[in-house]
């Protein structure tokens, strides 16, 4: 496995990963990414299995990041505040949390997406959907697991207006499914004033997709 990146003085990261309904097995791995990386923020999606004893351990073992189970089935963790969350979905086509937060004294706001993973479901309504109200809202980073590869058409309007840690990425891109990955439909994006330095996978047995650490400045 790959050593973690180092960061500059001015460089951040973040940690995305779906962890594919794991719990305690998954926030095992959590706490040793965040101890090595100290993460802005961590995303999770298809976290349903994650008890409240588990956020209680991250809890006691980084007392200075806020964590939350979110409608869903997302789990999010901010190094400062969370301030506000609203939840979106759309029957069994999207779902998708819209949180505040504050890092870094300031504040910011964070999408945390998962499309549904059904083959024959036509994304396009999906992806436009959160796409407009990325450019309406303005969050800072967009991350999840759009289910859709990043070379998608659907992805136009998205590769336009925001930057994509893609082109960070360090080795094959793609993040799913296990063993030999074939499709990168796990993502990170971020508004255009923040410049991608780097998009990092890690594969772990107990879920099919990667995790992801995006470093950025």
């Amino acid at each position: 496995m790959q050593s973690p990146p180092e960061l500059s003085d001015k460089s951040n990261s973040i940690l995305f990963w779906n962890i594919a309904r794991k719990g305690k097995r998954s926030m095992d791995i959590i706490i040793k990414k965040t101890k090595e990386q100290r993460p802005s923020f961590i995303g999770l999606v298809e976290a349903e299995e994650l008890t409240d004893k588990d956020i209680m351990r991250f809890e006691e073992t980084f007392p200075s990041y806020s964590i939350q189970k979110l409608k869903g089935g997302m789990v999010l963790a901010v190094k400062g505040e969370i301030d506000d969350i609203r939840y979106y979905c759309k029957d069994e086509s999207f779902k998708f949390n819209y949180i505040t937060v504050t890092l870094a004294n300031q504040k910011t706001a964070i999408l945390v997406a998962d499309v549904n993973a059904v083959p024959f479901t036509n994304r396009k309504s999906a992806l436009h959907t959160i796409y407009e109200f990325t450019i309406k809202n303005n969050p800072s980073f967009i991350i999840g697991d759009f289910n859709t590869p990043y070379e998608s058409v659907h992805f136009g309007d998205f590769k336009n207006n925001l930057n994509s840690f893609h082109k960070m990425s360090k080795g094959f891109t793609a993040t799913w499914p296990y063993g030999i990955p074939l499709f990168e439909i796990d993502q990170i994006w971020s508004a255009k004033a923040i410049r991608p330095v780097l998009l990092k996978k890690e594969h772990y047995k107990i879920s099919d997709h990667a995790l992801l650490i995006g470093v950025y400045e």
